[in-house]
């Protein structure tokens, strides 16, 4: 049960620091998008959380595929199937035992005083719906540290993870993940979108990063031949311009930030003009349009910092 006070003022409002306040703004979104005579939400923050990805080639974008050892199988860059992008890692198994597929290997994974976490991932599709695979964490050696579930092939692209705890004091070490027949079978399937993270904070496997993705995400070296990483996302607004691109005068379109558009809580845009905040805004939920009538669309970008 709530038990706000009057006195609880201090905690609704965030006085920037000087720092912040002289801060040059790191973070954009860019937008276009049609509005309604129903609030909605074009921006929402958090925008992006931050994740690293140290597999080289994760889509199988680049044409090299050598950071992938097959192991009981034979392992080729393909383009008849693809999570995302064009191409990904067709696996033909031998059918000869189960545990036919192949592995990539970390760098080595320093010693740390506190407990590392490794996530491994990726998405598979059969090329018919038949056989099973799996995703394992293992040592340098091959063995075993975590697995996921057995999971049936289908014809569509399915994630699976894993994820395993170092202890803290363990030695560096080097780690595989290995993708791999669950029982003996024939069935070719296709591996994409490849993730292997290391963090201190959680087990939670992250959303799939490299650095093709756009806005925030790079490579750490060549494009689709080194680690990848995604940059923390806008916390905090400092500016907004935004355009009515309509030519119709009844079309007017209501601008609020963290909170929902009307046409009293919104700033109107007429028609055929646009809206720029000209001294640094302080906003750090989301931003809300309306429309008066139709379905004008809108364009600008969103600028902000990473934190604040």
């Amino acid at each position: 049960m709530a038990n706000e006070r009057h006195v609880d003022h201090r905690e609704w409002e965030i006085d920037a620091s000087t720092r912040t306040s002289g801060h040059p703004f790191t973070k954009y979104s860019p937008f276009r998008t049609a509005t309604s005579t129903t609030a909605a939400t074009i921006f929402s923050i958090p925008s992006q959380v931050i994740a690293t990805n140290w597999i080289e080639n994760p889509g199988v974008e680049g044409t090299g595929v050598g950071m992938f050892t097959a192991t009981g199988s034979a392992v080729a860059r393909d383009t008849g199937q693809a999570n995302s992008g064009a191409a990904s890692l067709l696996v033909n198994p031998a059918n000869s035992a189960a545990s036919e597929g192949f592995y990539w290997e970390s760098n080595v994974v320093a010693v740390q005083k506190t407990p590392q976490h490794l996530t491994a991932s990726c998405y598979v599709r059969g090329a018919s719906a038949s056989g099973s695979v799996k995703i394992q964490i293992t040592d340098a050696s091959g063995t075993e540290l975590a697995t996921s579930a057995n999971t049936n092939l289908t014809t569509s692209f399915a994630r699976i993870s894993a994820s395993y705890t170092i202890p803290g004091d363990t030695a560096g070490a080097v780690y595989r993940v290995y993708v791999v027949s669950a029982a003996q079978h024939n069935i070719n399937w296709y591996t994409d979108d490849m993730m292997f993270e290391v963090r201190e904070d959680t087990l939670a496997v992250s959303d799939y990063v490299d650095g093709n993705q756009g806005i925030g995400y790079e490579w750490t070296g060549a494009a689709n031949n080194s680690s990848s990483y995604r940059r923390m996302g806008m916390t905090t607004m400092r500016g907004i311009q935004i355009r009515n691109e309509s030519g119709t005068s009844a079309e007017v379109v209501f601008v609020a930030f963290d909170c929902t558009a009307t046409a009293t809580t919104g700033i109107p845009v007429i028609a055929g003009q646009a809206f720029e905040s000209v001294w640094p805004l302080d906003f750090r939920s989301h931003v809300s349009v309306i429309s008066a009538s139709g379905t004008p669309t809108v364009s600008g970008v969103i600028w902000g910092l990473h934190n604040g």
